[in-house]
């Protein structure tokens, strides 16, 4: 049958899905403009938006949501594009057209996506820069955690849409530094390289960079960088010239190429250093007119349909391991500040609205018309496969019981405390629930007792050659493993944390995360313990030691600011116990939390290495306990 040839399909296919990115630029550029000059706004205060954010991402996110998604995929889109997503849900029908004329507005759609205010629309949360991608990496981990010990393999497959300028920060790299994620092979990262950030052009470095970055930490690198009329423009006598002179071309020098004039193009790009002309690059040029040029020259892999579907199915084709595409894009593109250097707060004025209205072929009243249903692009949408949907609970957790069958030492801290409430949760039905994750800390934070029973967890079983010889710490990694091991990065264990404390909502499994780190270092992770909690998920963080515990390695071991971290942050309620019995009703009632999910909320617990005589805590009466949990009692 002639419809099943794909080399027949493609052509018509990618007119479609040309037509459709057309109108979504449309809708997510309306909607900004709506939402700042014709929503009422009583006090003028800016809204905001980024039309120029999303735009450079609009034939990315038009191939994947129209072409390239399977259901058991989930998606974090890089905050600036919010609009894009929204306009691209209304399309798919997951959202209703009432809700894009409330963009940025009280119960609207959020400014960035949030899955816990938006969960029609967003599969996962961004928003701190660099953030959104990270924790979609550590999602993918704590997938394939529940695939080795339950045998849930949804959702399959995590794609983040990151911007180039996210990757500056740190918390990047330190993520993609972990082994662990290495292994990982249902892990897309889609990079939009459109060498801009909020105020400056991107360094020329990162061109370079990049690439070795991802290929130096264990992932395949896919690089879109010129479109398929550049491409054939390259095969011509001369062409590899004009690639030559474009690949060093200077970032700064590239953009302003975007927003000159025609015959200031051709010029640009036939000079010579000694201010000649390279006769080569000249004559390969002739043909093209002046009002050619610039379109050629701004033709880039990330705009192009066909080569962006290429990469998709490339990417299908070896999933072994992570990928990242990095995929050349303009800021602003079909937009008239498209390149600006300054375009990322700017807004389409009223004058150039009327006129992107008229070039997209959009009729007045039809602002937010979708397709109508019997057009060939509703026929390709309702085609498609659903995308991802929350599973049901798999299977019933088992019961957090009223108390342990444990005691105390006359001498003991609340942090030697955890560590028997831990042991003691080893020989119950609820501690295959419980996964336990360190930055590098879990011996001096006693999580000892738990690894020896337990063992460490890590993709790809690892031999033990320490195995014959004396350990006071088992230390065997395998799939089977109950703990994770990170290394001394705060940003990576919250954002794990935040992973694994959110697999109730994405694949129908709950888990009970324990994250240990040293007290005073939670304020280096505080940005990702942030994003964390306001994702949704559900953890337990054991501070340990905090307070002047650590008071001999110097003040900046000294955790005097931590107790208005855990009192502020919403979501989370903060402990400090004294004895430890309390250290055991506390961590069992915040397991009890982590299962309510309406309601419930993460705990931190501070915790101590100093002895105390627990001849000093009151008789463990109900009422004591309740006063416990209440958060405090009168001891003298």
């Amino acid at each position: 049958m002639a419809g099943s040839d794909p080399s027949r399909r493609e052509p018509n296919e990618l007119a479609l899905l040309d037509r459709i990115q057309r109108k979504v630029l449309w809708l997510s550029t309306y909607m900004v403009h709506h939402a700042n000059f014709l929503r009422p706004n009583p006090d003028g205060t800016k809204v905001g938006g980024h039309q120029a954010s999303s735009a450079s991402v609009v034939s990315l996110m038009t191939a994947l949501y129209f072409k390239a998604l399977r259901p058991g995929d989930v998606v974090a889109v890089k905050p600036h594009a919010s609009p894009l997503l929204y306009a691209i849900q209304y399309l798919r029908g997951r959202l209703d057209v009432s809700a894009l004329s409330e963009l940025r507005s009280f119960e609207g759609l959020q400014a960035y996506p949030s899955r816990r205010k938006n969960s029609r629309a967003v599969d996962l949360t961004t928003g701190s820069m660099g953030l959104g991608a990270v924790a979609a990496t550590f999602g993918a981990l704590a997938t394939r955690y529940l695939t080795d010990h339950i045998g849930v393999v949804t959702p399959e497959r995590f794609i983040a849409m990151v911007g180039d300028a996210e990757l500056d920060e740190g918390n990047v790299w330190e993520a993609l530094l972990e082994e662990a994620l290495s292994h990982l092979g249902h892990v897309l990262w889609i990079v939009d390289v459109n060498r801009q950030s909020l105020d400056r052009i991107v360094p020329d470095s990162r061109a370079r960079q990049l690439p070795e970055l991802f290929r130096g930490t264990g992932w395949r690198v896919i690089e879109l960088r010129y479109g398929s009329r550049l491409q054939g423009l390259f095969s011509q006598p001369g062409g590899n010239l004009l690639r030559a002179r474009l690949e060093a071309m200077p970032h700064a020098e590239y953009q302003s190429l975007l927003r000159s004039p025609a015959s200031a193009v051709r010029k640009a790009l036939v000079s010579t250093p000694d201010g000649g002309t390279d006769s080569t690059l000249d004559s390969l040029l002739a043909g093209i007119s002046d009002e050619t040029l610039p379109g050629l020259v701004s033709d880039l892999g990330g705009h192009d349909l066909r080569l962006i579907l290429e990469a998709f199915r490339e990417v299908e084709r070896n999933p072994e391991g992570p990928c990242v595409i990095l995929a050349h894009t303009i800021k602003g593109w079909g937009l008239p500040f498209a390149g600006d250097p300054l375009n990322h707060t700017m807004l389409l004025t009223p004058a150039q609205i009327e006129d992107l209205r008229d070039s997209l072929g959009i009729a007045p009243g039809e602002e937010w018309a979708g397709f109508s249903p019997e057009s060939p692009e509703a026929e390709l949408i309702r085609g498609l496969p659903p995308l991802f949907a929350p599973p049901t609970l798999s299977a019933r957790v088992p019961e957090i019981p009223a108390g342990l069958d444990e005691t105390y030492p006359a001498e003991s801290s609340t942090q030697e405390a955890f560590g028997r409430v831990l042991g003691a949760l080893t020989r119950l039905p609820i501690a295959d629930r419980i996964v336990t994750v360190s930055a590098d800390v879990a011996v001096t934070t006693h999580l000892a007792g738990w690894i020896n029973r337990k063992g460490i967890y890590f993709p790809r079983g690892q031999p033990d050659f320490f195995a014959e010889l004396p350990q006071a710490v088992r230390w065997r990694e395998s799939p089977a493993g109950q703990h994770i091991e990170l290394g001394i990065a705060e940003h990576n264990l919250f954002l794990l944390l935040g992973a694994l404390g959110l697999t109730h909502e994405l694949s129908g499994v709950t888990l009970l995360p324990i994250g240990t780190l040293y007290d005073p270092f939670i304020s280096r992770g505080l940005d990702a313990l942030y994003h964390a909690l306001y994702s949704g998920a559900r953890f337990v963080v054991a501070a340990t030691p905090s307070g002047v515990s650590l008071s001999p390695e110097g003040g900046a071991h000294q955790s005097v600011i931590t107790p208005g971290i855990g009192i502020g942050l919403p979501g989370i309620v903060y402990f400090d116990p004294a004895f430890a019995q309390e250290v055991e009703w506390i961590l069992l009632d915040g397991l009890r939390r982590l299962l309510n999910r309406q309601e419930g909320e993460s705990l931190y617990l501070r915790l101590s290495t100093k002895p105390i005589d627990q001849r000093l805590a009151p008789p463990p009466t109900p009422e004591y306990r309740a006063q416990v949990l209440r958060g405090g009692y009168r001891l003298i």
